[in-house]
């Protein structure tokens, strides 16, 4: 037993900032209780609880994981007042209802149960914190341990082990990289699951989970690092997002199974290490990472008897003995008597204290003597020695374990064990049946995986409810191994792959009637499964068409994941595959093609090999008379075109979509047709045709929920919703355009779905900039950046990117910072150099007054040329001034753009007072703003009224 380490000091952690705390907080998934302050909030925004219900909630919390009966929570939030216990029903019935259904990683199915005689408990991960209140933003920063991946659960208590465990903590405590080594089966990760949950218990430390045995390649381990860590793993760079995420925090990161991607690994932790002070690893690998600072532990096997004869007693305090005598137990047999210590000793001896080769033979044990066991393993063990002298015992020991378990198995058994061996992660009953179907009866196939899981080969965890079986590393690879000997992998290989196709047709039936977040728990372990079978397909065995089918059928598991840059990687490889080998119906690759289009619009939609992409996937879809896929490629088109500020083009792709679904029935196509058409006129400067299609889309509803027709990604109704807000304001409704945005952004949280969230925050976030309320774009701004670094969607962090930076030249130190930006301009794209102009008229470039000039900029040309005014107010030319704001304000009202026009008209009213003529000034203002000067909503109309009393008071 070694320990290792080159380990320089530990960094100095950085000063913390000691806040005054006033407030006590706790969060459970995206809720966060405020105790003094009496309110909840659900991602920074307040929700509605009444007194009772707040209290009652907050006593639920306070005790949670425990059942509170109804007196006492009577007498502890009822105190002093007689009522009756249906008032704690009612009022749970009112928290549940406002709380709503947890998510997919609140780590319950519901916030709260209800057990008969025990009383009511409080299911959710909770963090704790005494912190400073942010009541300007309303929004606080805490820890969501629930996004970790979880530590699994053990099914047997770990034995024998004890020292090692209390080694490894005393090494974690001085370390921040240990890596425990040993040999397949030695027992590395139940020694490191256990250490983790021990140190996370005594440090109150948040600990993540990573598995890598199930990668198939060393691309996918910066990934599987992230997912672990509750960070997306499709950014741009996902290491340096696990950085901004984790920044400051203290964590330990377990990666269990490392020694198949021991490069990548080294250069992933590397990076991390160096970059995050609290962050420790624990990893197992059967080799060192070789990583300057790696702590290396190498962890012996259990401990054997010696040669001396001792009593049963005795010889169970050998971890060893101890181990086999427990799973032996556990396995059925009866109580041991002093006869079997002898053969226990011996078969622990044999079995090198290797801790699966004893739990598969104690196996045995349930059903043969501790005597006759000896006996048998030990000419085992004679025969394998021979045709293995080079082997170090341990390994024969273990491969004796294993040849030894599959001896004993039947043929159904054996056939069953390999064909297991091509999962790579965990798998379900129909997923064990298929690799058999036609080979076996189904009920001898489940009889089959029962003996397996009784003999300890087939790992069944009850806490997972989709898929309970798994293999451990070393029982697949030799599983695997066998199935190659009787020539098996191949049609394993295929079976598996149609296998996962079935399971994903079978899955997107499902899409309709589920939440976004039940679906993903039924099938989001099949992730590894997928790539595997899609690595096969693409090289192995070069089965193109197979490719496409499953990368087709398996697109809503991407999106459910947000591993969209990977696959739109998988869409380019199957559709070069198709090519290459001249395989593939045309319908098929117009499938691919368009969604092609769909995942590069969510990953970096501004591509310019995107207008490529648009016109194969509009052409396929035509000439293979998909109407479906048509839809979605024009409209892909019609968005691509949006995205480059071609509006133009936008337009009239948005047009030829109304012509093409007018006949139809569908209420979804028509829906979608109506959303593209709303954006497209926004942008060409049509502000109430794009109301009308905004309300045409509003009208009908949802159209189903999520369908093949709208699965481009969004909610309809948050998309239909968040462009109108934008129409609203522009139109000069703010209060109408802020409660349309707040509804949008609402219903995005309570739907859970991302891509809708991304969607409401595109229209929300403009409208309170421009409506200068700050500190909700604070809010939702840091909403939008959070949520697409943590799904990795690229293309909506662009905007997110991009109302940050109005954010900024709207607080703080502006001036040096709208200066910064100056110089930064040149190199944005229009529509960025757009959007910027909207939140301060001082970035205006020449490009933007070059496509003003052009009609290129409809949407925002009133506010080009208000600009253009100001920067010929800085140069002192006021008559060319006056000649921008005046058809400035003459754009807007030809656009009904009211809120342009008032930005403009108060531009022209201040100079128009500054040069001694507040009769023009006043005349102005009303042609501007008619009666309607106060509202408690529009800070530029009572800047408008300010000035119109200035003008009046000049004149009289």
């Amino acid at each position: 037993m070694d320990a290792k380490s080159s380990s320089p000091p530990d960094p100095v952690p950085p000063e913390q900032d000691d806040t005054a705390n006033n407030d006590e907080a706790w969060q459970f998934g995206s809720f966060v209780i405020w105790a003094q302050q009496r309110r909840v909030e659900l991602a920074g925004r307040p929700i509605r609880l009444g007194p009772r219900s707040f209290d009652l909630l907050l006593f639920l919390v306070k005790r949670a994981g425990e059942f509170v009966d109804n007196r006492e929570l009577l007498s502890g939030v009822w105190s002093g007042v007689v009522v009756e216990e249906a008032s704690v029903r009612v009022h749970v019935s009112l928290i549940r209802k406002a709380l709503g259904v947890p998510g997919e990683r609140d780590g319950c199915w519901e916030w709260i149960s209800n057990v008969p005689l025990h009383g009511y408990r409080f299911n959710g991960r909770l963090t704790r914190r005494h912190t400073a209140a942010n009541t300007a933003s309303g929004t606080v920063e805490l820890p969501n341990e629930s996004a970790f991946g979880r530590l699994p659960a053990r099914m047997t208590p770990l034995v024998g082990r004890e020292a090692e465990v209390k080694q490894t903590l005393s090494l974690i405590a001085r370390h921040r990289l240990i890596t425990v080594v040993g040999s397949g089966g030695i027992g590395k990760t139940s020694v490191a699951l256990c250490t983790a949950a021990r140190y996370r218990d005594e440090t109150n430390t948040s600990v993540g989970f990573a598995d890598l045995s199930p990668l198939v390649s060393s691309a996918h381990v910066p990934d599987a690092i992230a997912r672990a860590l509750g960070v997306s793993a499709d950014l741009p760079d996902t290491l340096r997002a696990i950085i901004h995420v984790l920044e400051g925090r203290d964590i330990l990161l377990l990666v269990d199974n490392c020694e198949h991607v021991v490069d990548r690994l080294a250069e992933t932790l590397s990076l991390l290490l160096s970059s995050l002070p609290g962050l420790r690893v624990l990893a197992t690998s059967r080799e060192p990472l070789r990583l300057l600072g790696e702590c290396v532990f190498r962890l012996p096997a259990l401990a054997l008897p010696d040669g001396h004869q001792a009593s049963l007693e005795q010889l169970v305090r050998w971890p060893s003995v101890e181990l086999l005598v427990a799973r032996a137990q556990a396995a059925g047999a009866g109580r041991f008597h002093e006869d079997d210590a002898r053969p226990l000793a011996k078969i622990s001896r044999q079995l090198q204290g290797v801790p699966l080769a004893i739990e598969l033979v104690a196996a045995r044990l349930g059903t043969q003597s501790a005597a006759d066991l000896a006996a048998r393993l030990d000419d085992h063990l004679r025969m394998l020695s021979i045709a293995n002298r080079g082997a170090a015992d341990r390994h024969r020991s273990l491969a004796a374990a294993l040849d030894w378990s599959m001896a004993l198995l039947d043929q159904r058994e054996s056939r069953m064990l390999r064909a297991l061996a091509i999962f790579r992660g965990a798998f379900d009953t129909e997923g064990a049946l298929a690799l058999l179907m036609g080979e076996s009866d189904p009920d001898d196939a489940l009889d089959a995986l029962a003996s397996l899981v009784d003999k300890s080969l087939v790992m069944y965890d009850m806490a997972a409810q989709a898929a309970p079986y798994r293999l451990l590393d070393t029982t697949r690879a030799y599983a695997a191994s066998l199935a190659a000997q009787y020539g098996e992998q191949d049609s394993l290989t295929h079976r598996h792959a149609a296998y996962m196709l079935d399971a994903m047709r079978a899955a997107n039936i499902e899409l309709p009637s589920l939440t976004e977040q039940s679906w993903g728990k039924r099938h989001i372990h099949r992730l590894d499964d997928l790539r595997f079978a899609l690595r096969n397909c693409l090289s192995v065995s070069a089965d193109a068409p197979m490719a496409a089918s499953l990368v087709v059928a398996s697109g809503p598991l991407w999106f459910q994941v947000s591993q969209l840059a990977e696959y739109r990687d998988s869409i380019v490889a199957a559709l070069a595959a198709l090519d290459t080998q001249g395989e593939g119906e045309t319908e098929m690759k117009a499938s691919l093609a368009t969604t092609l289009l769909v995942a590069m619009l969510h990953t970096n939609g501004s591509d310019p090999g995107l207008a490529a992409v648009c016109d194969r996937a509009i052409a396929g879809a035509q000439t293979a008379g998909l109407r479906v896929l048509e839809l979605q490629a024009r409209w892909g088109r019609c968005t691509y075109d949006m995205f480059r500020g071609a509006y133009a083009s936008a337009l009239g792709h948005a047009d030829k979509l109304q012509q093409v679904v007018q006949s139809w029935s569908d209420q979804a196509a028509l829906n979608l047709a109506h959303r593209t058409s709303a954006m497209a006129c926004h942008f060409a400067g049509e502000f109430e045709l794009s109301r009308q299609h905004s309300e045409a889309a509003l009208r009908m509803g949802e159209s189903g929920g999520r369908t093949q027709t709208n699965m481009v990604g969004v909610d309809p109704a948050v998309a239909a919703k968040a462009l109108f807000a934008r129409t609203l304001w522009l139109q000069g409704h703010t209060g109408l355009a802020l409660e349309t945005a707040t509804d949008a952004v609402a219903r995005a949280l309570v739907s859970r779905h991302t891509l809708s969230l991304c969607a409401a925050l595109y229209g929300a976030c403009p409208v309170a900039l421009w409506s200068e309320e700050i500190d909700l774009a604070r809010h939702w701004v840091g909403l939008m950046k959070d949520e697409a670094r943590r799904r990795g969607l690229a293309g909506w962090l662009r905007f997110a990117d991009w109302f940050h930076q109005g954010l900024l030249s709207a607080t703080g130190n502006s001036r040096n910072y709208v200066l910064g930006v100056l110089d930064l301009l040149p190199g944005y794209d229009p529509p960025h150099q757009e959007m910027l102009l909207t939140f301060n008229v001082a970035w205006l470039t020449a490009s933007l007054v070059d496509r003003a000039k052009a009609g290129e900029a409809e949407w925002c040309a009133a506010e080009i040329l208000r600009g253009q005014g100001q920067r010929h107010l800085e140069e002192g030319d006021d008559t060319a001034a006056e000649a921008s704001l005046r058809r400035a304000v003459h754009i807007a009202r030809r656009q009904g753009a009211r809120a342009w026009e008032r930005r403009a008209a108060h531009d022209l009213a201040r100079l128009l007072l500054a040069r001694g003529d507040p009769r023009q000034a006043a005349q102005l203002i009303q042609d501007t703003c008619g009666s309607i000067f106060h509202t408690n909503d529009d800070r530029m109309l009572e800047r408008l009224a300010g000035l119109h009393q200035r003008a009046c008071a000049a004149i009289s």
